[in-house]
């Protein structure tokens, strides 16, 4: 059979905390070429890691016989992301130029998008969102971060920043009321929170991190499920909370963590469920991403073209 060769392409990068992915998308299917990872090299100046991306995006090749240049490069960032397509925080890493740079090395129009808003446009467009006019896509894994999409698009907000659900300090009275305690929700329920609480509770250091604490519950582990249920309590509140603000048709859950299947996420679902407070709205579809690691990729290439 011969392979169908895109009408129209664009290149997808997603850029992490630990790798970078690349690749062409076919923008009718959302079916991905071949795709390329590097490290990401965090400790390393910001400049050294736009380098990465700049070479890794001139080695995608395009599709046989495709017949036009790439229709665009979007590229998935771990950072906030403004309307314009400009990046304006610098959490995990600098990455000073990086739109302009691949655009003077590609000569194609290029976009920068928050990773979270790629991912949940890929599952709108062929994922777990797909013919869903509202749903509330969360991103779970090393952080936490969020975003509402409407009518097959994401909601970026007045600014571009509506992404967070989970990094703001919030205040909590202490035991006897007498004052009150802050803290941040993703400092404790994250993959990366949930590992450090497990440290600072006198565990060992896990060797494969939050994974290696669901393995530890499963098997009764009395410290791991302590911590598991009082990460997956906290993320859970907070995502029933948005259910009851936004009032979505399904959630759809991504990243490590919200891809996971042992008891994290039945705990995880468990309080979901629990603290919604309309009751007829407390089976919610409750979906796991459809692209898994894919979505940054193929939303990335998405965002190029939506914004031209």
């Amino acid at each position: 059979m011969t392979e169908r060769v895109p009408s129209s392409y664009a290149i997808g990068i997603d850029v992490g905390a630990t790798k970078i992915a690349a690749a062409w998308v076919d923008m009718e299917t959302g079916a991905l070429g071949p795709v390329s990872r590097i490290p990401t090299r965090r400790d390393a100046p910001g400049e050294t890691i736009v380098d990465d991306i700049v070479a890794l995006a001139g080695a995608i090749a395009p599709p046989d016989g495709a017949r036009d240049r790439a229709a665009g490069i979007g590229v998935a960032v771990p950072e906030l992301v403004d309307l314009r397509g400009e990046i304006r925080s610098a959490w995990n890493f600098p990455l000073p130029g990086l739109v302009e740079r691949l655009a003077c090395v590609t000569r194609a129009p290029v976009r920068a998008e928050s990773d979270v808003r790629a991912a949940a446009f890929a599952e709108a467009r062929f994922g777990a969102g797909r013919g869903c006019d509202n749903f509330a896509y969360f991103s779970l894994g090393s952080g936490m971060s969020f975003t509402l999409c409407l009518h097959g698009r994401p909601y970026a907000g007045a600014h571009g920043f509506a992404i967070h659900f989970a990094s703001s300090e919030m205040a909590v009275p202490v035991s006897d009321r007498s004052a009150l305690a802050a803290a941040i929700p993703e400092e404790y329920a994250s993959g990366l929170g949930m590992a450090r609480l497990w440290e600072d509770r006198g565990g060992d250091p896990l060797p494969q991190g939050v994974h290696s604490l669901d393995e530890r519950a499963a098997q009764g582990d009395l410290l791991a499920l302590g911590v598991i249920a009082d990460g997956a309590g906290m993320g859970g509140r907070l995502i029933a909370q948005a259910v009851n603000m936004l009032d979505p048709e399904k959630i759809v859950l991504g990243g490590g963590l919200g891809c996971s299947t042992g008891v994290y996420r039945a705990q995880l679902e468990s309080q979901i469920r629990a603290h919604i407070w309309e009751r007829s709205c407390a089976d919610i579809p409750l979906l796991v991403a459809g692209l898994g690691e894919e979505a940054g990729i193929i939303g990335a290439a998405l965002a190029a073209c939506a914004a031209r």
